[in-house]
């Protein structure tokens, strides 16, 4: 069933579509780590005891009232983002929360809530979702915006963040699907070339009228789809396989047809809110390596040795990460010293040490150049830099590396490296047992070991065997 188009597009009917607000790139970009750790640790959990433990634990890292700490639950990690789902009382992890432990690769998770969000949608109040419905809307906001700046790009034009605000995201008639890219473009294209300028109209403030609109542009920044400046917005060609997933998608039906709904029924409110869950947080048909980061996309800056692969995924930033560290070792330690620099050397390969890297002090401790330095490195990728001033991060740490900063101390250091589209950033932590013993980071076994004998065992079966002509 392809897009619908009215006899004319008249982009001055406007309609206020809101989202459930967020927070800032940045935020959303330092909380996302922290959200995962803690429901990888609680999930699958009661949903009578959800809210209690993820509020206890989060409030450990998020230093402010209770109202604030509910809200990172309710609205980020449920409505927005969509980390975790109810079913049957029960809380579980959301394929996307999953899929983001396995690889940490957090644009793609983003990209994976903006290919699944449309209007409307069950993560707003029943009120709001109704009026959608009422007043037909019926869209895809991010696969239509990506397809419009496809378009833009193949013309050669760059479209303002204004004018993708009034022609598309607050405009009734693309709102209800009844419009295609080709109008829209060919509209916005007139209406330059006659010298008319269309914004928003702030009718209460600035918040209240566009916010809502800015925070869809960032969450198409934090899947690193597109780039922007104070007034524009253009395509992160770069990422040109998830973009053409997105918009190869834009003209299917969606996923969710919220004119079935009897809106007086009596348990609508419920109904769409499970609907919707069962959708956004479960989608087994959704081609998740078409969202995988590709290093070179997020503008960051790679090592020398592997600066020409570009087709270096999130899955290898492990590897990549390894050889910066080491090539930034190596020449701090060869502007100290060149003879010393054979003292630098890489491995990872060799199990079971619990680092990667050996170096040595060099310039950082003048008293002592040759003692040796430790160094285990972890990556990630964000589209933003970390806040260094105030932020949360998790790493995990094999138990044959958390044996080897036990056993150096105050040598042993990780290396934790951010490739955002800023550069790539580095946080070193010196001596973590140390530091945990202080309470200056916390860690916490995830996994146990467990060797028995039969004292142990309370019962002991053996199932009968099936016969052969057993179906």
């Amino acid at each position: 069933m392809g897009i619908k188009k009215i006899y004319k597009y008249n982009p001055d009917l406007q309609y206020r579509c809101t989202i459930i607000r967020g927070k800032s790139i940045s935020r959303m970009d330092d909380f996302l780590p922290i959200y995962v750790e803690i429901l990888r640790e609680l999930c699958p959990i009661s949903a009578n005891n959800f809210a209690d433990e993820f509020d206890t634990r989060l409030s450990k890292y998020i230093k402010d009232d209770h109202k604030t700490i509910k809200n990172h639950r309710t609205e980020n990690v449920f409505k927005l983002l969509g980390l975790v789902f109810v079913q049957n009382d029960i809380v579980y992890l959301a394929d996307r929360t999953k899929r983001f432990i396995e690889d940490g690769d957090q644009p793609a998770l983003f990209k994976s809530v903006c290919y699944q969000f449309q209007q409307p949608n069950g993560s707003q109040k029943i009120n709001t979702i109704a009026q959608k419905i009422v007043d037909k809307v019926s869209f895809r906001p991010y696969h239509f915006i990506l397809s419009l700046l496809q378009k833009a790009n193949t013309n050669n034009v760059i479209l303002t963040k204004y004018e993708i605000a009034y022609y598309v995201l607050n405009s009734l008639h693309v709102l209800q699907g009844n419009v295609s890219v080709d109008q829209v473009f060919t509209t916005i294209i007139s209406d330059r070339f006659n010298k008319i300028t269309k914004k928003i109209t702030i009718i209460k403030n600035y918040a209240w009228s566009y916010q809502h609109i800015k925070e869809q542009f960032d969450y198409l920044k934090l899947a690193n789809l597109i780039r922007e400046d104070e007034h524009n917005i253009w395509l992160n060609i770069k990422e040109q396989p998830s973009i053409d997933y997105f918009i190869d998608d834009l003209n299917n039906p969606l996923a969710i047809d919220y004119s079935k709904y009897n809106l007086n029924s009596r348990d609508v409110g419920k109904t769409i809110e499970f609907e919707w869950q069962e959708y956004f947080c479960n989608t087994p048909d959704i081609k998740y390596d078409k969202f995988k980061t590709l290093l070179h996309s997020l503008d960051a800056v790679i090592s020398l040795i592997d600066s020409q692969r570009i087709d270096a995924t999130t899955s290898e930033i492990g590897h990549e990460g390894e050889h910066l560290i080491l090539e930034f070792e190596k020449n701090l330690v060869k502007s100290f010293n060149p003879r010393l620099a054979n003292k630098v050397n890489y491995l990872g390969k060799t199990k079971g040490l619990g680092y990667d890297i050996i170096s040595i002090e060099a310039s950082r401790n003048t008293s002592n150049p040759e003692f040796m330095r430790y160094i285990e490195v972890k990556s990630t990728t964000r589209v933003s830099p970390p806040n260094f001033t105030d932020t949360w991060d998790s790493i995990f740490l094999t138990r044959n590396e958390w044996v080897a900063a036990e056993q150096h101390s105050t040598h042993f250091y990780i290396y934790r490296i951010y490739f955002t589209n800023s550069g790539t950033f580095i946080s070193i932590i010196q001596d973590p047992v140390t530091k945990f013993k202080e309470g200056l980071l916390y860690a916490t076994p995830i996994n146990y070991r467990l060797e028995f004998t039969n004292v142990a065992v309370d019962e002991q079966l053996e199932l009968p065997q099936r016969k052969n002509n057993e179906d």
